[in-house]
């Protein structure tokens, strides 16, 4: 049996199309992503207010799209990304296939796709993406007007008890790695709830806990023969690869969740892929072109 094919993209939409002030000027400086797009995802673009919003928007369909022509092989047109019951983006095919899993997040302005075309059966996958840089400034004057337990009591309802206590007693004098651990634990949990395809209103949120987790390149204050693990329910779960990476020179931090298949079988996730806008809308022409209607 052939190999998954497992990819991981990014796209930064911060610089792209600067002319752009307003979505309603997006149209004119971004006609070849968008016309790329079908109707009603162009629809979906332009009724955003702010243009970051919109940009992300476009980015998000642009790439669905791109992956579900090229693995699947399928028709550009035919490439669109529907809803399933938990209104989480699918591709079924006209057999009632799903052969292409995809989790889609963004975060201050780029986007990232995770996927695996024909995974092991029972495989699923999620991923997210943070930015710590983005709320520094508010962050750090309420690290120094209230403290860092009152910053974690503000998050308290999403974590559970152990890793409240846990962030809590850190030791670390810099402030601003304080927060990259906070980021690495939410990016983590949230990649693990996109995985299981609930929200962050799941009634379970308080018995999830990961262990040992560290941002990328630290160790785990419980020293570095630790691992990362997770629990749920205070038991250890042991049929999921979660994975934390650093991208985009450093500035933002994506976690991948993976539950093995019904065979124990995982995926080879291979780090972040920055893509680059003219190479990105080349592929996507070029396979318009190829496979047509």
């Amino acid at each position: 049996m052939a190999q998954p094919a497992v990819f991981l993209w990014a796209l930064d939409t911060r610089n792209l199309w600067p002319e752009a002030k307003e979505t309603k000027q997006l149209p004119g400086v971004a006609h070849r992503a968008l016309a790329l797009l079908s109707d009603t995802e162009q629809a979906a673009v332009l009724k955003y207010y702010f243009v970051k919003d919109a940009k992300l928007s476009l980015a998000s369909s642009l790439l669905k799209r791109l992956a579900i022509s090229r693995f699947c092989h399928v028709p550009w047109a035919s490439a669109t990304a529907v809803r399933d019951a938990r209104t989480k983006p699918v591709f079924i095919t006209a057999a009632g296939d799903e052969p292409l899993l995809f989790n889609v997040t963004h975060q201050a302005g780029v986007v990232v796709l995770f996927g695996a075309y024909r995974a092991p059966k029972g495989v699923a996958i999620g991923t997210d993406i943070v930015c710590a840089g983005e709320r520094r400034e508010r962050d750090l004057k309420h690290l120094e007007t209230q403290g860092w337990p009152s910053y974690i009591s503000l998050h308290s309802d999403v974590l559970s008890p152990v890793e409240t206590q846990r962030l809590r007693g850190l030791r670390i004098a810099d402030r601003q790695k304080l927060l990259d651990y906070f980021y690495a634990l939410w990016c983590l949990r949230e990649a693990y709830v996109k995985m299981t395809g609930e929200a962050l209103l799941a009634p379970w949120l308080a018995d999830l806990e990961m262990r040992y987790y560290a941002p990328p390149g630290e160790v785990p204050p419980e020293g570095a023969d630790k691992e990362l693990e997770v629990w749920f329910k205070g038991s250890r779960v042991t049929d999921v690869d979660v994975k934390l990476d650093r991208a985009i020179g450093d500035e933002y931090m994506i976690s991948t969740v993976v539950r093995r298949g019904e065979g124990g079988e995982g995926l080879d996730v291979p780090p972040p892929k920055d893509l680059d806008l003219e190479e990105t809308l080349a592929a996507a022409e070029g396979l318009s072109q190829e496979l047509g209607e």
